[in-house]
């Protein structure tokens, strides 16, 4: 028997195909996320979603929704977008319909697409996040040698915030789309805005993402008395938005397990789980990053299997 089929050396073989495909996505995904922003741009459209309650809908599935709650006694900003210039629109959008300050600034989560637009509205609010999130801040700027408008007031697990006529809980759930996420619900108006937890009918990015843990957290949404629910992309929608998504992932375990549990190397594993999800999926947004989100699993459940 030749020495690369005895199972310690198949192990670390398994091991470098792995880690050699993840690096590839890795580097597609880092130039997807820097593009999103100059698309984004021109394709978001504002909706009230509940009243004043506002998002900024990103219509292309590649850059984030931002919403904007108008209370009282000031704004509250969700999600900067992906630059500066976004940012401007949704200041310009805010004062269409409210001349109050903007008072807080919450970050669902680190990526580039929700918070490269906190410096416009750094001045005179405090801009909330996981204190993971702030830290992948820092690092991720430092590392890309760019500016960076970090949130200056952080939690671990809960933050409850109360501004005019609105109360807001602040969730992490844990790992999930990345180390330092978190959704806000709203129980009065029954609202869930879920940052990076949910992408309605468009392929998640999974590039920082724990899927196990994710699963965990959509489950912790679904148990929430709510019945409007605003992604983090795409459109505004209800409940079975949630469900849907955790049903994408929960697929994407199974069919990758199924893989690994027959020994199939990732190819393989990559080609069959494609085949099985497209039937389902294959009309959703972005479906090229399928096979990212098929490593990434991969990559999670073979460590979990010790394979």
């Amino acid at each position: 028997m030749a020495a690369h089929w005895l199972p310690g050396n198949r192990k670390m073989e398994r091991k470098r195909l792995v880690m050699r495909f993840f690096k590839c996505f890795c580097v597609g995904s880092l130039l997807w996320m820097s593009g999103a922003g100059a698309v984004m741009a021109q394709e978001a459209e504002l909706t009230e979603t509940l009243p004043n309650i506002f998002c900024l809908v990103d219509r292309t599935g590649d850059g984030a929704n931002s919403t904007f709650i108008i209370t009282n006694e000031g704004v509250i900003v969700i999600d900067t977008r992906g630059s500066e210039q976004e940012a401007g629109q949704v200041l310009k959008a805010i004062r269409e319909v409210t001349d109050q300050p903007v008072v807080y600034t919450i970050n669902s989560h680190f990526h580039k697409e929700n918070t490269s637009g906190n410096a416009v509205f750094r001045s005179g609010n405090s801009i909330i996040a996981q204190k993971r999130a702030q830290a992948m801040m820092i690092l991720k700027a430092e590392q890309e040698q760019r500016a960076v408008t970090p949130p200056n007031l952080t939690f671990e697990k809960k933050l409850e915030i109360k501004l005019g006529q609105y109360h807001l809980k602040l969730i992490h759930p844990g790992p999930a789309h990345t180390d330092g996420d978190l959704y806000i619900y709203i129980p009065k108006w029954r609202i869930i805005i879920t940052g990076g937890l949910v992408f309605n009918r468009i392929i998640p990015f999974l590039g920082d993402g724990y899927i196990e843990s994710w699963i965990h957290a959509l489950r912790e949404m679904e148990d929430l008395d709510a019945e409007v629910i605003v992604p983090g992309h795409g459109p505004v929608a209800g409940k079975p938005i949630v469900t849907q998504m955790k049903h994408y992932l929960m697929e994407l375990k199974r069919y990758v397990n199924d893989q690994l549990d027959d020994g199939k190397n990732l190819p393989d594993t990559m080609q069959a789980v494609k085949e099985q999800l497209k039937g389902k999926y294959g009309g959703w947004q972005h479906f090229e990053r399928v096979d990212e989100n098929i490593v990434r699993a991969y990559l999670e459940y073979s460590a979990q299997q010790g394979t």
